[in-house]
Order: structure tokens, then C-alpha cells, then sequence
């Protein structure tokens, strides 16, 4: 009897399909050891891929990205302990300074936590001053009535009596403040009447016009033996915020 077989699209007889048959069942087992290898090799690669992803996930990420750096320090000195420069927002004094409104109506820069008083003298205008903590440190500020910032100072040194210890740091300078008139004198001295032991102190007294055409004088004192540097930056922040009563200055 001759059969069709499908697979091989021919006819078969009894002993052919036999053959087949054992083929058919030989295939089988073939394609079934197959497929089970294959199925090993993509667990393998499976559990691998994964041991991978999870090692790499761990991995520290970059650090090239950074968006801020971080700054050097510097000390602010003049009497201020603890505190460091550091940059500091637009329109916002540099620390470790503020910008403070004086009731006598100006405006200036001076160390934070510094203490105000003010004299009122007899005659001539009322002086304001700003003190460290320790005493260590002055900031004092007033109206001068002579005609130019150089002949107020060349009258204060030719007529009034000098500080213990006095020495005078080079001559009499005449400046130049914005196109405007100003003068300025550096000194050293060991003591000063009602101020404490601090000495030898350096003093730079700085007198200008200012916006509003008056006359004014800013003068720092600081301790000489932690260098001059101090009053030096003490004095040139304090000037360039300075703003007269009544005026509206840009800030620096």
C-alpha cells in the first residue's frame, strides 16, 4: 500500500514510510536538544546583560559638570575677627562689610557688628563714629567747613596738637576723587585721648567734596602691627559707598 507523504510531497510505500517515520522522530529530538541550547544561551546572556546594568548603574557618575566653584578667602582685617572677603551679589558690599544708613543722613559701607557714636562738639559739626568690637578699629566721619579738602588738612596739621607718638607717612597728597578735589595724609601714633591701647595705631584721614559740593572727612584707625593693607581696603570701601544727605548715589 503506497501513502502521501506531505513533508516530501511524494508517495510512499509500507517500508518507506517506516523510514520516514523514524526520521520524522530523529528530527524531533534534534530540533528539541536545539532549541533547549538555545534557550540556555539567552539566560546566560540575559543574567550577564544584567550583572552588567546593575554594575554600571553603581558606577560614581561624572563630575565634570560642577556649576559653582569655590572661592579663596581673604582676610578683611581692621579690627574684624573671624570674618573673610568673598564675593558678593551686585550691589551688595563685599564682606565681611554692610551698607548702613547713618542718621545723620549719609550712606557708607562698615565692617558687620560694628558699634556707632556720635560727638556733638561745641562748634563745627557733629562726628560720627563706627568702633570694632575690641576697640581696635575706627571709622570716623564728618562735615569739614575750609574751602578745599587739601586746606582743611593743611590747617589740621599746622594748628591742632598732635597724638603722642605722632609720625607723619609721607607728605600732605593732594587727589583726585571722580573729578572732584580731595586730599589725603597717613600717620602713625601710639595713643589717642579717650581711645584704648591699641598702638602704635595707623591712621589714613581722607578728605573730599562730595556730590552735593560739601566737604566732607573719612578717617580709619587700625592697629599698626597687623601691617597697613587693612585700613588701606577699610578706607577705599567705606569711600566708594559713601553718599551724602539727600542725594541718591548708584551703588558700586
Amino acid at each position: 500500500m503506497r501513502i502521501f507523504d506531505a513533508d516530501r510531497q511524494e508517495w510512499v510505500g509500507h517500508e518507506r514510510e517506516q523510514r520516514i517515520a523514524e526520521l520524522h522522530g530523529r528530527d524531533a529530538v534534534r530540533q528539541g536538544k536545539a532549541l533547549r541550547g538555545v534557550v540556555t544561551v539567552l539566560a546566560v546572556c540575559g543574567l550577564g546583560f544584567g550583572a552588567w546594568a546593575l554594575g554600571w548603574k553603581d558606577e560614581p557618575r561624572p563630575t565634570g559638570y560642577l556649576t559653582v566653584l569655590e572661592q579663596p578667602s581673604k582676610s578683611a582685617g581692621t579690627g574684624v575677627e573671624g570674618d573673610t572677603a568673598a564675593p558678593s551679589p551686585e550691589g551688595v558690599p563685599p564682606a565681611p562689610y554692610e551698607e548702613v544708613f547713618d542718621e545723620e543722613g549719609f550712606r557708607l559701607a562698615v565692617p558687620r557688628g560694628w558699634v556707632r557714636d556720635l560727638v556733638e562738639p561745641a562748634e563745627g559739626f557733629n562726628v560720627v563714629n563706627y568702633r570694632s568690637p575690641k576697640g581696635d578699629g575706627r571709622l570716623q566721619v564728618y562735615r569739614v567747613g575750609e574751602s578745599s579738602p587739601y586746606s582743611s588738612l593743611r590747617t589740621w596739621l599746622d594748628e591742632t596738637p598732635m597724638p603722642g607718638g605722632f609720625d607723619q607717612l609721607g607728605p600732605l597728597e593732594r587727589r583726585d576723587d571722580d573729578g572732584r578735589p580731595a586730599a589725603r595724609v597717613e600717620y602713625v601714633a601710639d595713643t589717642f585721648k579717650g581711645e584704648p591701647d591699641a598702638g602704635p595705631w595707623h591712621v589714613i584721614d581722607h578728605r573730599f567734596e562730595a556730590v552735593d559740593g560739601q566737604l566732607y572727612a573719612l578717617a580709619v584707625y587700625g592697629s599698626d602691627a597687623d601691617g597697613r593693607d587693612d585700613e588701606e581696603e577699610f578706607l577705599s570701601t567705606a569711600l566708594s559707598w559713601f553718599c551724602p544727605p539727600g542725594e541718591t548715589c548708584p551703588k558700586p
